[in-house]
């Protein structure tokens, strides 16, 4: 696990993480390395490059923002890997892939004009087949101009594995995210993934009587990270919503420890478990981290 920091915290970095973390001196704005580092992919013969999406501040609304811009060119070069690149503005939090061919995107966030002005979809669909390798890209409709990120779908929408999908949103949401949700539901039933299967849709309610009432708290349990061997997931102080995500995500995750956080420093700055974090793939190549 490593940890981007300034070196003037590394101390502080071990004290409070103990000595399997390991600090790196890159400097950043925020804490968002989902949306700000590179999304690591891996060629046909295992070797792992990284994309940098161009970050610029989720459309604009991030001041300042030079330090965030240069996480993916600084994580490439600290992992020793080419640096991919696009003509693409986006974040990583907005992309969702199952593996096996198929991505999920929110039009609000990527069709955009705060981020890619003038790009038509089918030039966006083919870009993202060249950069990621995918076959089949559905896209679904996001929620524009009511968040900072303009609808990422790691917030509402993920892959358990090829086939299944959790969603994750409030009951009987009345608002422009339930109505988006429900169409969003509505799109993935009728869909197929790039091998023709139907999806399978697993929901589990965002939490709705979190201990900490802060008005940016974000209570949605589909912003997990998947490690090796464990499900993170956040508790709100909720406890039935708390116990049903626990029990589902167990359930739909066989094999892995479902890691139950306290974490709401970071849920109520709008983000979450996998907005902060990043996976990188093994490698298959040797010499290559």
């Amino acid at each position: 696990v490593y940890m981007a920091a300034p070196p003037d915290f590394f101390a502080q970095v071990h004290a409070l993480c103990g000595q399997r973390v390991t600090p790196v001196a890159i400097l950043t704005n925020d804490m968002w390395m989902r949306d700000t580092g590179a999304v690591f992919v891996t060629n046909s013969e295992g070797a792992l490059g990284g994309i940098d999406f161009n970050f610029n501040g989720w459309g604009d609304k991030q001041v300042p923002r030079a330090a965030d811009a240069a996480i993916a060119r600084e994580v490439c070069a600290h992992v020793g890997i080419s640096r991919l690149e696009t003509t693409l503005t986006g974040e990583g939090g907005g992309l969702e892939y199952d593996g096996d061919g198929t991505l999920l995107l929110t039009d609000s966030c990527w069709l955009n004009n705060n981020r890619n002005p003038g790009v038509a979809r089918a030039a966006m669909t083919a870009e993202f087949q060249r950069l990621l390798g995918v076959e089949k890209v559905i896209w679904l409709p996001g929620v524009r101009g009511e968040d900072i990120t303009d609808g990422h779908i790691d917030g509402s929408i993920r892959f358990v594995r090829p086939g299944v999908i959790l969603t994750s949103g409030y009951p009987d949401d009345s608002t422009i995210w339930g109505s988006v949700m429900r169409e969003s539901r509505e799109i993935l039933q009728r869909e197929t993934d790039a091998r023709g299967r139907s999806f399978q849709l697993v929901d589990i309610p965002s939490a709705m009587h979190p201990r900490n009432t802060h008005e940016d708290l974000f209570t949605g349990y589909a912003n997990y990270y998947v490690a090796n061997g464990a499900v993170f997931t956040p508790t709100f102080g909720d406890a039935p919503a708390d116990r049903l995500a626990q029990t589902r995500l167990a359930k739909l995750f066989p094999g892995r420890e479902v890691v139950s956080l306290e974490v709401d420093r970071i849920y109520e700055c709008g983000g979450g478990i996998h907005c902060v974090t990043q996976q990188q793939p093994k490698p298959r190549v040797s010499g290559k981290r």
